[in-house]
């Protein structure tokens, strides 16, 4: 088997084994839905991975740990934030689309269900989702900051509590779509969003209140 075949295989394993686990109890899935699903021989697929566990995790490092729309995104001079949201909405949109190509119509409820079993059966997933949602955390909180630098958003916000409150939004989104019949409603996203970026002067306000209120 050639090196590019290989990987071709292997891509094809993982994305098929991926729809299988988001739609299937881990406990439930077998090797014989996986031959099916992948339409590769036993051999075939254990010439990648010795087991069902070894798929699992690698679906999870793809599909979960090792994947964010937010990271690839380039910070622009102009109207960083705002375009920052707008690349990601678009992103968004190219995902759910190639994602309803394979059979996938909510794609919220395939990465919920995907999740939910990597809490159980990924070993320390909840550690490194938590220093995945710390590593996004960051990536907002730069592209804030240049918003700032560029004088889109008042400077006097602190970049660390938006970019909490921007990554709160985007997941209370997606965990609420994900029991819609289609998922994640885009274009509501992209205004709730816009929104949080508009309100950035009231939210300094509102977090003034609550450390007064917490003392």
């Amino acid at each position: 088997m050639s090196r590019n075949s290989g990987d071709i295989t292997k891509k094809k394993l993982l994305f098929q084994s991926f729809v299988l686990f988001s739609t299937k109890p881990y406990d439930k899935v077998t090797f014989s839905d996986i031959e099916k699903a992948t339409g590769l021989s036993r051999g075939a697929i254990l010439y990648h991975f010795a087991s069902k566990q070894e798929i699992f995790n690698a679906v999870v490092e793809s599909s979960l740990i090792n994947r964010s729309l937010f990271l690839d995104l380039p910070i622009k001079e102009k109207n960083p934030l705002e375009n920052f949201i707008l690349d990601f909405i678009k992103s968004c949109s190219v995902e759910t689309k190639e994602m309803a190509k394979s059979g996938i119509k909510n794609i919220n409820r395939a990465y919920y269900n995907i999740e939910s079993q990597a809490l159980y059966f990924y070993d320390q997933y909840d550690k490194l989702s938590r220093q995945m949602r710390s590593t996004e955390i960051k990536v907002w909180s730069q592209v804030i900051k240049k918003a700032q630098e560029k004088n889109e958003i008042k400077k006097t916000v602190d970049s660390d509590f938006l970019a909490t409150l921007f990554l709160d939004t985007y997941y209370g989104h997606a965990f609420a779509a994900a029991k819609e019949e289609k998922g994640c409603d885009l274009e509501f996203l992209l205004k709730e969003l816009m929104l949080v970026r508009e309100m950035a002067l009231q939210i300094i306000i509102s977090q003034n209140i609550s450390r007064t209120i917490v003392t």
